[in-house]
């Protein structure tokens, strides 16, 4: 199954930057710099959405990047399934936003 998801990263890539995230598993990714805001755009397939935005923070920190955000966009009809869908984005969020602290503070 794929699923479409957006994460913020870090810092813009540059084209090195670029390749890295490619080889690091990033291929069904699109960069972009919107409102001065990196972003990569997911259309990841797997098992369920949790697995697809973890594969892909792991991906893009694989490449020296950190995921800052994760978004979704994407409405689905049922109301039940959007409930939950809401719930993975928030606990990814919640992933994400630990992970980056955790790195600052290794860091500082």
């Amino acid at each position: 199954m794929g699923f479409e998801f957006t994460l913020v990263l870090d810092r813009v890539p540059t084209d090195d930057e670029l390749d890295a995230l490619f080889f690091e598993g990033s291929q069904d990714a699109l960069f972009q710099t919107v409102d001065g805001e990196s972003l990569a755009l997911f259309d990841r397939s797997a098992s369920s959405l949790t697995a697809a935005i973890s594969g892909a923070v792991h991906s893009v920190e694989g490449a020296g990047f950190r995921a800052m955000e994760v978004r979704r966009e994407v409405l689905v009809a049922n109301p039940i399934l959007q409930a939950d869908y809401a719930r993975e984005i928030a606990a990814a969020n919640m992933m994400v936003q630990t992970r980056a602290f955790l790195a600052k503070r290794r860091v500082g």
